[in-house]
C-alpha cells in the first residue's frame, strides 16, 4: 500500500523521455523561426520604402501647446500623458460635484 499523495505527485511528474522530446521540439521550432527571420530579412517581401522607416525611439516629438494661455501648465502640452491626467482629474472633480448635487437635490 503506497502513500496516495506520493502516487498523485508521481502521476503528474514528467519522465526523462518527455523532457527530451519537449527539448527536441523546442530546438526544432527555434531553428524554423530563426530561418523565417533570415528569409524575411533577405526575401522579396519587404514593404515599400522600408529603408525610410524611422528607427529612433522618440520620433519627431515636439511638445505643442494646445492653447497659448495653457503654455507652461500641465494641460499645455497637447501630446502628453500629463495633459490627459490633468483633464481626467478635472473631469473626475466635475463628476463628483454633479453626483453630490444630485444626491442633495434629488
Amino acid at each position: 500500500m503506497s502513500n496516495p499523495i506520493t502516487a498523485w505527485i508521481k502521476s503528474g511528474m514528467e519522465t526523462y523521455k518527455d523532457r527530451e522530446d519537449w527539448m527536441t521540439e523546442r530546438v526544432s521550432e527555434n531553428s524554423i523561426n530563426s530561418q523565417k527571420l533570415v528569409d524575411e530579412r533577405h526575401g522579396p517581401f519587404k514593404p515599400h520604402n522600408v529603408y525610410q522607416s524611422e528607427s529612433r525611439a522618440r520620433v519627431n516629438f515636439r511638445p505643442n501647446a494646445a492653447i497659448s494661455s495653457l503654455a507652461g501648465s500641465e494641460k499645455g502640452n497637447a501630446k502628453s500623458f500629463r495633459a490627459v491626467r490633468a483633464y481626467q482629474s478635472d473631469f473626475a472633480k466635475r463628476r463628483d460635484e454633479i453626483l453630490t448635487d444630485i444626491a442633495k437635490n434629488g
